[in-house]
This record gives C-alpha cells, sequence and structure tokens, in this order.
C-alpha cells in the first residue's frame, strides 16, 4: 500500500505529522489528506491563557509527474489562493513547500446536479442548480485577477509534448496542426478565470455555503472560454447557461457571449482531448483513451 513520504514536512518544525491517507477523485494529482498537530497555536492567543496543542486537517498538492505533464504550478496555485483569500471563496493556504503545496481541507460534501439517495436512504447529497452554477461561475469571475493568463496554443503545444509519439497518429497530427493554426476566437476582457469549474470542485460546506476547490489551472483569461470550459465540464445546455451567467451579472446584450461559447466549444473540445491523452500516458487508464477518442470523433465529424 502506498504511504505518505513524511520527509516532505521536515521544514515545518512547529508541526507534528499524524496522519495521512490518499485522496480520489482527483484526475490531475493524486492528493493527500493529512492531519497535522501544531504545537504553536495558528492565532496567537491570550497571553494569560495555555493554548493546547491543535490537530488540523490539510490536503497535501505535490509537485509530481502528473503536474508536470498537465503544466501545473504549485506557485501559481499558492498566489491565487492567497490572492483570493479574502473572499472565501476557497481553501485557504497554508504553506507552498519545495515539494508542493499545503492547502486547508474543506470539510463538507461534493455538490451533484440532482439529489440522490444513497441504498440505505440515509444520506443526500446537496443539489447545486445550473442557475446557481452559473451565478458561482460570475463571481469567479469578479475575482481578483492573477498576473499569469491563460495561453490556449502555448498549453496545447505543453500537452502535446507529453503525449507519446506512437499515439500520434496522422489523423491526431492533423487535428493538432488545424487548431495551433488558426486563429483563436476574440471573446472579452481577462477576468480571473478557474478553467475547471465543474461540480466536483465545488463543495457545499456544514454552514451551507459553497467553496471552490482545485484552483490549479486557474489563471488569467477570457471569461468566455472559462464559461464554456464550465458548460462542457457539467454537460449544461448552452443557451440556458449563457443566460443564467449574463443574467447574474445583469448583462443585456447576451448575442455577444452566446457567439463567444459557440466559438470556444470546439477549443475546449481540442484542449480535453490533448489533457485525455496525456492522462492516458500517466496512469495507463483505457478510460482516458477512451474519452480522448471520443473527442477525437466529435472534432473531426465537424
Amino acid at each position: 500500500m502506498e504511504s505518505f513520504d513524511q520527509s516532505v514536512l521536515r521544514v515545518l518544525s512547529d508541526v507534528e505529522f499524524i496522519t495521512a491517507r490518499p485522496l480520489s477523485g482527483g484526475l490531475s494529482n493524486r492528493c493527500w489528506l493529512l492531519e497535522l498537530r501544531h504545537h504553536t497555536p495558528r492565532h496567537k492567543p491570550d497571553s494569560s491563557l495555555r493554548s493546547a496543542p491543535q490537530n488540523v486537517s490539510y490536503v497535501w498538492r505535490p509537485n509530481a509527474a502528473s503536474s508536470r505533464a498537465f503544466g501545473v504550478s504549485r506557485q501559481h496555485e499558492y498566489q491565487i489562493l492567497s490572492l483570493i483569500q479574502s473572499q472565501h471563496i476557497a481553501p485557504a493556504p497554508y504553506r507552498l513547500l519545495e515539494s508542493g503545496l499545503l492547502v486547508e481541507w474543506v470539510t463538507g460534501q461534493v455538490v451533484e446536479e440532482e439529489q440522490t439517495t444513497s441504498s440505505d436512504n440515509t444520506k443526500q447529497l446537496p443539489l447545486l442548480s445550473d442557475v446557481e452554477l452559473m451565478a458561482l461561475q460570475a463571481r469567479v469571475h469578479q475575482l481578483p485577477m492573477p498576473t499569469w493568463r491563460l495561453e490556449v496554443k502555448s498549453k496545447a503545444e505543453h500537452y502535446w509534448q507529453f503525449i507519446p509519439e506512437h499515439v500520434k497518429t496522422p489523423l491526431l497530427h492533423s487535428v493538432y496542426a488545424d487548431f495551433q493554426y488558426n486563429a483563436l476566437p476574440i471573446g472579452f476582457a481577462d477576468t480571473c478565470c478557474h478553467h475547471d469549474l465543474g461540480r466536483y470542485n465545488i463543495i457545499q460546506t456544514e454552514d451551507g455555503g459553497y467553496k471552490i476547490i482545485d484552483w490549479e489551472y486557474a489563471a488569467a483569461g477570457d471569461p468566455s472560454l472559462d464559461l464554456a470550459l464550465t458548460i462542457n465540464a457539467n454537460g449544461l445546455d448552452p443557451l440556458m447557461a449563457v443566460n443564467a451567467y449574463c443574467s447574474a451579472l445583469q448583462i443585456t446584450g447576451t448575442q455577444e457571449w452566446h457567439q463567444a461559447v459557440a466559438l470556444w466549444q470546439p477549443w475546449c473540445e481540442f484542449l480535453s482531448l490533448l489533457w485525455f491523452l496525456v492522462g492516458a500516458e500517466l496512469w495507463q487508464d483505457d478510460t482516458y483513451t477512451e474519452q480522448a477518442l471520443q473527442l477525437l470523433v466529435t472534432l473531426t465529424d465537424k
């Protein structure tokens, strides 16, 4: 059984390692839930009181082969989480270390599109409606903007370098060359973008609010691209989603947004195709290859 390498925490002199367990569900990375004991209080107490050691849960987000292959920067992730910490929309960053990032563990449940009941009929997953999801998307685009941006063609080129040569069929070469040659859609002025706002990355917290996790792909970017990515990730109806998004931001001229999202859709599929092929090589998982082949068929049928 895989074990956590405690040596990565050796620079944290005031922290004692308690337990670790691997987290499931992360596609780009394999992260860990850690319980650490703080021997000095995280918030300065009244000097007249003695403070007992505190046990705190964190997510360890490592620098690994997967983060390099997907072009993930823990430095950028730490910076965006620090930039938006006061907005209470994301986990608070704790420490950026040489080998990874420690962030707050968000207690709660991943949201679902529809309420589902467990087999014993006792537990229901929280519901986040499509309209609420679009309001959350709008809120992300109003956050302070990071200094780096998503350069779509550069990201595609990065993925391409991590796809093995035997996978690069003539058809895949043709699709890649076509997209890299074509001009990018012109949408709107850059905003803060999450670039992976699936319901799988939204937690309903114990107080009933919502927090967005996994900001590793966050960057400045065209908000209509981010909106298109969100529509694809959640299988939303584009007409409904764009209208709900514009309503949340009180945008009256929706036609430009519909057009921009439609133009970005094939680019979203193209990036996803390359992402799944990188994942297939990293994890040797046939489901990644199957997803990539479906996207390749979709792109070549258009």
